[in-house]
Parts: structure tokens; sequence; C-alpha cells
């Protein structure tokens, strides 16, 4: 658990830097500038140090390239655009919905147990993000949305939800083939910040970077904590705990990004964020402790299938 709390805490601090960096470039080139430097980073660590030596199959292709579409292209491209509008902390704690899409996925593909007291966890961390999302801060009131959604949460919505998808797909990579996480990501991020790229030459106008050494320090230490630490760490604790599980460990990363932000840009909580907050904390112990309880049954009852589970 350390490293799945560990993880999250790091994770919640590049929404902060994220922000920081769409001040300085345009967010859809910013996106793509950092997957395409990760991604060069990663394959030429995965081509030199990696001891799996395992090639790549047609049935391995097809995940990676679901993995760089949905789980790197539309999630940053989507969530850099969101940044513009919403505060920091807020863009941080939409992504606790996470788990809820990434259960459902999980209960297609893997088959995951379903028990009452994992569905009212889910519930409950559910309901805990509608206050925050019936709250608008000014910048989201300028470009209106759909019912109470402005577009910017909207986006965050499908950002997510793009995002749980692509790491169920990941685990069924990881089952499928012994590769290299290095490699994997590797690829997942010079695909998806070439299509980033591309999108940002028709979309965006011609950017220019304000404070090139700014930019330059704070672009390498978000691809240091995400790139290279959070999704490589991601990627192996998916052979030892649920995808759902993993990602309802990222409540924590809403904590880092609120202090953070708040050092930074001086962003305020309001009551609806404490709120949602204390909601989501309650359904991730409630399903949290009921999965500590299946794999206990598991174990005691069949070794054989408690190792199933844990996968």
């Amino acid at each position: 658990m350390f490293l799945i709390v560990l993880m999250h805490t790091l994770y919640g601090c590049t929404f902060t830097i994220s922000k920081i960096l769409i001040k300085h470039a345009p967010p859809i080139f910013v996106i793509g500038v950092r997957m395409i430097i990760a991604g060069i980073i990663l394959s030429l660590y995965a081509n030199l140090f990696s001891k799996s030596k395992n090639t790549l199959d047609r049935t391995s292709l097809f995940y990676i390239l679901q993995i760089a579409i949905f789980g790197i292209y539309f999630p940053y491209v989507l969530r850099y655009w969101a940044l513009q509008y919403l505060p920091v902390t807020k863009t941080a704690l939409i992504y606790n919905i996470s788990p809820f899409a990434a259960y459902f996925f999980s209960y297609l593909f893997f088959k995951e147990k379903v028990t009452f007291k994992k569905w009212l966890g889910l519930i409950i961390g559910f309901a805990g993000i509608i206050p925050m999302l019936v709250a608008h801060s000014p910048s989201e009131a300028t470009i209106h949305g759909f019912a109470f959604l402005s577009w910017a949460e909207i986006a965050m919505l499908v950002s997510v939800s793009c995002f749980s998808y692509g790491w169920v797909i990941m685990k069924k990579l990881v089952l499928h083939k012994d590769i290299s996480p290095a490699k994997i990501n590797g690829f997942n991020m010079l695909i998806g910040g070439t299509l980033a790229l591309g999108t940002a030459s028709i979309l965006e106008a011609k950017p220019v970077i304000e404070a090139p050494l700014s930019f330059g320090i704070w672009l390498a230490i978000i691809i240091l904590i995400t790139n290279l630490i959070c999704y490589n760490l991601y990627a192996i604790l998916l052979k030892q705990y649920s995808a759902t599980l993993i990602a309802l460990a990222g409540l924590l990363a809403p904590v880092s990004a609120a202090i953070t932000s708040w050092l930074y840009f001086g962003e305020t909580l309001s009551w609806d964020l404490y709120l949602s907050g204390v909601l989501v904390l309650i359904g991730f112990l409630l399903f949290y402790l009921e999965e500590l309880k299946i794999e206990k049954e598991a174990e005691q009852e069949d070794p054989e299938k408690y190792e199933e589970i844990s996968e």
C-alpha cells in the first residue's frame, strides 16, 4: 500500500504543475511535447536496460494503440484544456470518479466480484462529487455547458472515463504478455504525443513559449514524476492489485493538489470541495475494507483462486 500512497501523492502535485505549464504555452502543444520527450526516454531505457526480450505480437500492438488513444491522447488533451477554466483542486477531485469507471470496465473484462459493500462504497463516493459539480468558479461560467455542468467539467468527465479504460486495457496487456512497462509506456506516449502535436497544429495558433527556462524546468519535473515514475509504477502495481483499488486510492491526489495549488496559486478550498473529499474518503474505505475481506477469504479457501484475484 505504501507505493500506492506515494504514487498518488506525487501524482497530485502534477495537477498544479500542469496548470503552471499551460500558462507558458498552449495546452495541447504542451501535451505533445511532454509525451514525445517521455516516450523517447522510456523507449531508450527499455531497449538498453530492460530484461524482457519479448516481442510485440498483433494483440499487444492492438492493446497499445488503444492505450495510446484512450489512456494518453484523449485524457490529457481534455484535462489540459479544462485546466484553463477549472481550479486545480477541483480538477484533481473530479479525477476521483475514475474508480467508478475502472470498476465498470474491470467487471466487464475481468469479472471482478460484485458485493453490496463495494457498490455502497462506489455510490457514496460518486455522490461525493456532486456538490463540487454544482458549484462553478467564475472562469467556468464563461464557457457555459449542459444542464448544471460546464463544458470544462464535461471534458474532465470524459477524460477520466477514457483514462480508466486505458488502464484497464493496460492490465489486459501486462497479463497477456510479459512486456516491460517502460517499453509499453514508451510506445503509448510516442503515439499519444504525436497525435497531440498533430491536433495542436490544427486547433492552436503557432506556439510561443513564455519564459523558456522556467517552462523547461517544470516540464522536466512533470515528466520525471508522471511519465517516468508514476506510469511505470502503476503498470507494476496492476500485477498485484485491482485497477479499481489503485484508482480508489487516487483520493490522496487532491490533497497534495490542494496544498501545492494553495502554495503556488493561492487557491482556497470551498465547502463543496471539503464535503466531496470526505464522502469520497468514506466510499474508498468501504470499498477497500471489503476488498481486503474478499482477498482473505479467497486465500483461506483456495490459494490458487487468491493468486488469480491478486493479479
